[in-house]
């Protein structure tokens, strides 16, 4: 039998669906949010989609609903385990590999080839179109030649080599993540907060193993973030709509999900900075669409500059090709960068940043 749709406003109500349509020996093949579209989100709840079919053959007997959480969380770890042999399996760079790949020539007008400055230095050019702002890519040449002199290497590989080794001499690590702490991803409205919430959540519960707790809260405007509560149900993990006056955090972390500000409204920034306040003083951290513009980045991060700031984590670097634009949030604000998201996939595509992660694409070796 053909798998059929079901659309509900909750689990329940799915659940109800299917047994009413299907029988009791219905299969569920999968369970995705369906956020309203336009400015419908306003107002209408998001609902869920929910793929299931009844077997011709009789199907094995109900699983119970903690069994069926235990299955699920089995399917996470084995994910997780699969991302984390990936990562662990990747061979370490060779720092004195000299061999970088340049930009390819047809990305350059022949009238316009790549100029170099009056001491013959290249990398200011390359450094310009990879996503640095001029005055960023200036400073970078001038530290170069103040390090290594006015006359450039030979070659411009070896102007790359130097310039990744003093770009990773400028990196801010993130302070580490202590235990029983409360943190709170705030950010402008469409940066990703509770997509990035439900991945950090996942690295969290499922591969440090740490007790998580989640509060769905209300701003200015209704948290509709249902897609939240769904999956800490799915993970079996509370989630709290009231703040209660919490004092510590009992459980190894918290993490506090709030709606988005509208970062050009003083007043919105202030009422953000007073709610806080109520909420216990959480580290805060700031979402960033990565791949709106330089402009963009840096106007919202002065927007919430009167907040404080623990560090920031960029979204949406799938749809930026130009890592080398992180570079201009790392030079140009006084905040470190503690994560880099990339998709919608829960629990992948999220990584802690490191200057050799923007490297390898800003610079990828042959």
């Amino acid at each position: 039998m053909q798998p059929i749709p079901f659309i509900a406003a909750s689990a329940e109500q799915a659940v109800a669906d299917i047994r009413a349509r299907l029988g009791p020996e219905a299969v569920v093949l999968n369970v995705r949010p369906l956020p309203a579209n336009g400015l419908a989100r306003l107002w209408q709840k998001p609902m869920i989609e929910v793929l299931a079919y009844r077997p011709e053959t009789p199907a094995p007997a109900p699983v119970a609903p903690t069994e069926q959480i235990s299955e699920a969380l089995a399917e996470f770890r084995q994910q997780l385990s699969e991302i984390r042999q990936q990562v662990e399996s990747r061979p370490a760079p060779v720092a004195s590999e000299p061999a970088f790949s340049l930009p390819e020539p047809e990305d350059f007008p022949a009238s316009s080839p790549i100029c170099a400055d009056a001491q013959g230095w290249h990398i200011g050019s390359i450094l310009q179109k990879s996503g640095l702002l001029p005055l960023h890519a200036q400073a970078i040449v001038d530290r170069l030649r103040a390090e290594n002199g006015e006359v450039p290497p030979a070659s411009t590989a070896e102007e790359i080599v130097m310039t990744r080794s003093l770009l990773a001499r400028c990196w801010r690590n993130p302070r580490p993540i202590e235990r029983h702490t409360l943190h709170a991803l705030i950010g402008p409205a469409g940066s990703g907060k509770t997509t990035t919430l439900c991945k950090w959540l996942t690295q969290s519960a499922l591969v440090e193993g740490r007790v998580a707790r989640v509060w769905r809260l209300d701003g200015a405007t209704a948290n509709l973030a249902e897609s939240l509560s769904v999956y800490c149900e799915i993970l079996g993990l509370p989630v709290e709509r009231s703040w209660q006056g919490a004092g510590p955090v009992e459980e190894d972390i918290g993490f506090i999900d709030l709606p988005g500000v509208d970062w050009r409204q003083p007043l919105a920034v202030k009422e953000l900075a007073a709610h806080l306040k109520q909420l216990g003083n959480p580290q805060l951290h700031l979402v960033l669409n990565g791949a709106y513009e330089t402009a963009t980045l840096l106007a919202q991060v002065r927007a919430f500059a009167g907040l404080p700031i623990t560090d920031l984590v960029v979204t949406h670097l799938d749809e930026e090709s130009r890592w080398g634009k992180l570079w201009n949030l790392a030079l140009g604000t006084n905040y470190s960068i503690r994560y880099f998201a990339t998709g919608q996939n829960i629990p992948g595509d999220f990584c802690a940043a490191t200057a050799e992660a923007i490297l390898a694409r800003q610079f990828p070796r042959k």
